[in-house]
């Protein structure tokens, strides 16, 4: 289903390599994290902001990349391609799964990321919902167009309904606070189960500092130019942040020293706004996957949540809901701290009045997708994205002429 899970290792894979990791190692990764977006590919920063010497740091990230140990993708500032993101939940019915005329499975989260705008796909369970929560990045002003889209999805049975659609701003990344990811290390390298103190993490809650969110309205007007040329070489940022030029140069058929200067326009343009660190040290395939949409009392509650999120050692990333003091929270826990977890969120709710109300959501490991080929989307031809619902319906139709059955 998408580009992205065949090229880089998931998060079984990061697990595994999780005990290859030192305190200086992960000093290195989270520092290389927050000095985004050169971070990643400056070594000589990295050693001079750790007081370290630039031949140990060196050796350490070559240590990274050899032995695969972690992986930083950059984040895309998609607002500045002239893009708007988008979430959706559908619900479907259950157990729709069906094989097309390649043999290859299809459910309707296929067709709903039947074109290349979609940016990640998760399927979701969660009360009375079976379906999918889909995030799109889509061009301004095609909201109607993606509606028609999903009105299309309805008329042939593919999903039953949608339950939430709304303008939200794109996905980032929580950047653990190193204090406590070195408690987790500790305990991974006894060999001791893992353990987050949750009820202290909400007792902390009116400690934390308001993050700095993103502006709504720039979001919308602001715009730079670019080419397919810059969309394609962000495509392998965005799968390796630290590629070397020489070997996306073979790729995108381009001398090295014109791949170098487009990367450094793309710094000068803030196209990458930060990176996400792959690193897992929870055993994924036990671990609780959930999706949680969050209504905070007031937009104080939402930035010091936001915040907050860096003292949990876990991945997690979220959406803001536009002109509204919400989000979509993606995160995965250890199961034995669910219910922890669960009466957590229940004290900010209830006890403390930080949150109005909570959606949540269950999913798994091998339901979660994500898409990096949005250069897909964009026409070289014309020098524009090529999305409306025409182009939807080509790509449905395409689809269902290949799919052995009728809704």
């Amino acid at each position: 289903m998408s580009h992205f899970e065949e090229l880089i290792p998931g998060a079984f894979h990061y697990f595994e390599r999780f005990k290859e990791l030192d305190e200086t190692d992960l000093e290195i990764i989270f520092t290389m994290a927050k000095e985004c977006p050169d971070g990643p590919r400056n070594v000589r920063k990295i050693a001079r902001k750790l007081v370290l010497p630039q031949q140990t740091v060196n050796y350490r990230v070559l240590r990274f990349d050899a032995k695969d140990l972690v992986m930083f993708c950059a984040i895309i500032n998609e607002s500045l391609l002239g893009l708007a993101n988008y979430v959706v939940i559908a619900t479907v019915k259950p157990g729709l799964l069906y094989e097309n005329k390649k043999g290859r499975a299809v459910n309707a989260g296929t067709f709903l990321t039947c074109y290349p705008v979609w940016r990640q796909l998760e399927e979701i369970h969660g009360g009375s919902t079976h379906g999918f929560f889909a995030q799109y990045s889509i061009p301004h002003k095609k909201e109607n167009d993606l509606k028609l889209f999903l009105d299309e999805l309805k008329k042939i049975g593919c999903i039953m309904k949608v339950n939430e659609f709304c303008r939200v701003t794109q996905s980032y990344p929580n950047i653990p606070s190193l204090a406590v990811f070195l408690g987790i290390r500790k305990a991974v390298s006894r060999g001791q189960p893992i353990s987050f103190n949750w009820e202290k993490w909400a007792d902390d809650f009116d400690k934390a500092e308001e993050a700095t969110l993103p502006d709504e309205t720039t979001e919308r007007t602001r715009k730079i130019s670019f080419s397919y040329e810059d969309l394609l070489l962000l495509f392998h940022l965005e799968r390796n942040l630290r590629g070397k030029f020489v070997d996306i140069a073979k790729l995108v058929g381009e001398p090295s020293t014109k791949v170098a200067r487009r990367y450094k326009e793309i710094l000068r343009n803030h196209l990458i706004t930060r990176c996400r660190v792959d690193i897992c040290p929870v055993e994924p395939t036990s671990a609780i996957h959930l999706l949680l949409k969050l209504d905070f009392a007031n937009a104080t509650a939402l930035r010091k949540f936001v915040s907050h999120l860096n003292e949990i050692p876990y991945q997690a990333t979220y959406q803001k809901v536009a002109q509204k003091d919400s989000l979509f929270l993606h995160t995965m826990i250890p199961s034995p701290e669910y219910f922890d977890f669960h009466n957590t969120f229940e004290a900010l709710n209830r006890r403390q009045g930080i949150i109005r109300d909570i959606s949540l959501y269950i999913s798994h490991i091998y339901a979660k997708f994500d898409n990096i080929e949005l250069f897909e989307a964009f026409s070289q031809k014309d020098d524009k994205w090529a999305f409306s619902i025409d182009v939807m319906r080509k790509a449905l139709n395409r689809l269902l002429k290949d799919t052995k059955f009728q809704f």
